[in-house]
């Protein structure tokens, strides 16, 4: 006869950081924590592991991530420089053509100068 799994339930975000500070501070062991919130041992450890690794990326700003570890302020800043560097190329695009232009101006007939 087989003995059925129990699933685990679900355990909120708030609720797995209240969790894994109490294992980290050694209030509870990775078992006691486990019954307590109806889930594995190896449940509350990856709940750990992924804490200390998000809390290494936080400390780190030199870390890649999905803001590179930056504030607002210096997403909004980079953002901003990236578009006048883009529209400070497309002007210089732009002066080039004129002056390309320039130098064959005396060489275009005007309307009125028809012979």
């Amino acid at each position: 006869m087989s003995r059925q799994r129990k699933p685990s339930r679900q355990v909120s975000v708030d609720e797995q950081v209240q969790v894994v500070l109490a294992v980290l501070k050694g209030e509870l062991s990775l078992a006691e924590a486990a019954r307590r919130h109806g889930v594995s041992s190896a449940t509350v450890g990856n709940w750990r592991d992924r804490f200390v690794d998000a809390g290494k990326v936080g400390m780190d700003r030199s870390l890649p991530g999905p803001d590179g570890g930056q504030s607002q302020t210096e997403r909004r800043l980079r953002h901003e420089c990236e578009q006048l560097k883009l529209a400070l190329a497309e002007a210089t695009v732009q002066l080039r053509i004129w002056q390309k232009g320039a130098e064959f101006v005396d060489e275009v007939p005007s309307r009125t100068s028809r012979p």
